[in-house]
């Protein structure tokens, strides 16, 4: 459950682009004793599962695109 609320917490503060140091600030109020090696763990299963880009040394969450027809 911790897992899943932290990657809900991360892809809402990707919706802009931001680096490791700045997310790592942003969620360390919210998830004490989260570690950059964890984060970053995170971040690149999320990239393999292309819901997160990596441009220009940031991470910025993708745009879902509609399925609707």
């Amino acid at each position: 459950m911790r897992d899943k609320r932290l990657e809900a917490h991360l892809l809402h503060l990707l919706r802009e682009p931001r680096t490791l140091e700045d997310l790592h600030t942003q969620l360390q109020p919210l998830h004490p004793g989260l570690r950059k090696a964890t984060l970053f763990a995170l971040l690149v299963r999320l990239r393999r599962e292309g819901r997160v880009a990596f441009r220009q040394g940031r991470f910025s969450a993708r745009e879902e695109k509609d399925t609707d027809i």
